[in-house]
C-alpha cells in the first residue's frame, strides 16, 4: 500500500521510535494556513502574507524562489512550528504548509522528525512503490500519488539523514496531468536539497 504523508509521520514516529507522545503533526488542531482561515468577517483578521524566511517551524528551510521557478506557481502564504527561540535547541518536530492563496491546492507540505531509528528500519518500512533519490540523505525516495483525494496528484519526497526523517509532499489541483508532476522530482529533489542543508546549518 503507498504511503500517505499526511498519514507517514505519524506512523513513521510510532515503528520508528521516534522521540515524545507529542510528535504527531497528523494529530491536533490542523495548521493555519490560507486554505483553512476565514474571511475578515469571520474571524478577526485576514491570512497574513508571508516570506518563508519569517515564518516558523521547517519554513525557513525552504527556498522560496526554487520553489516558485521549479512549480511555476506563486507561493505567498506560509504557516509552520514549532520554532525554536535564539539559543535554544532546535525541538524534535518541524512542520510548514505553503500556499499560494488562490485555492487550497496546489500546496507544499513539510514534516522534519527526529528519530531514534536507524536507516535501515527506515529503509524496511518504505513503500515497494517508491523510487530512489541519489545523493540525499543516507536514504530517500520519491513516488507521485493518484488516489481520488479531491485534489490532483501529489509528489511526495522522504529522506532520512542523521537520526532526522524529512517529508515533503507538494499536491495539484484536481485534473492536473500526473506525468507533469513526475517531471518535478528533479526540482523537488534540489529543493529537498536545501532543506537538509539548511536545516544541518541551523543544527550546527
Amino acid at each position: 500500500m503507498k504511503r500517505l504523508l499526511i498519514a507517514a509521520p505519524a506512523a513513521l514516529l510510532l515503528l520508528l521510535g521516534a522521540c515524545g507522545d507529542d510528535a504527531d503533526p497528523a494529530g491536533g488542531e490542523p495548521i493555519d494556513t490560507a486554505a483553512n482561515e476565514g474571511s475578515a468577517s469571520e474571524q478577526d483578521s485576514a491570512p497574513v502574507e508571508l516570506d518563508l524566511a519569517d515564518a516558523a517551524g521547517a519554513c525557513p528551510f525552504i527556498d522560496s524562489a526554487l520553489l516558485n521557478s521549479t512549480t511555476g506557481e506563486d507561493f505567498r502564504f506560509a504557516s509552520g512550528g514549532p520554532g525554536a527561540e535564539e539559543g535554544e535547541e532546535a525541538p524534535a518536530q518541524l512542520t510548514c504548509a505553503v500556499q499560494t492563496g488562490e485555492a487550497a491546492y496546489p500546496d507544499l507540505t513539510v514534516f522534519i522528525i527526529g528519530t531514534d531509528a536507524t536507516v535501515e528500519v527506515y529503509e524496511e518500512e518504505l513503500s515497494d512503490d517508491t523510487e530512489a533519490v541519489d545523493g540525499l540523505g543516507e536514504a530517500a525516495y520519491w513516488i507521485v500519488h493518484t488516489e481520488d483525494t479531491g485534489a490532483g496528484p501529489a509528489l511526495e519526497m522522504g529522506w532520512y539523514d542523521g537520526g532526522t526523517i524529512f517529508e515533503m509532499r507538494y499536491t495539484t489541483p484536481v485534473d492536473s496531468d500526473p506525468a507533469a508532476v513526475e517531471a518535478l522530482v528533479a526540482g523537488f529533489t534540489e529543493i529537498a536539497a536545501g532543506i537538509a542543508a539548511a536545516h544541518a546549518e541551523a543544527a550546527g
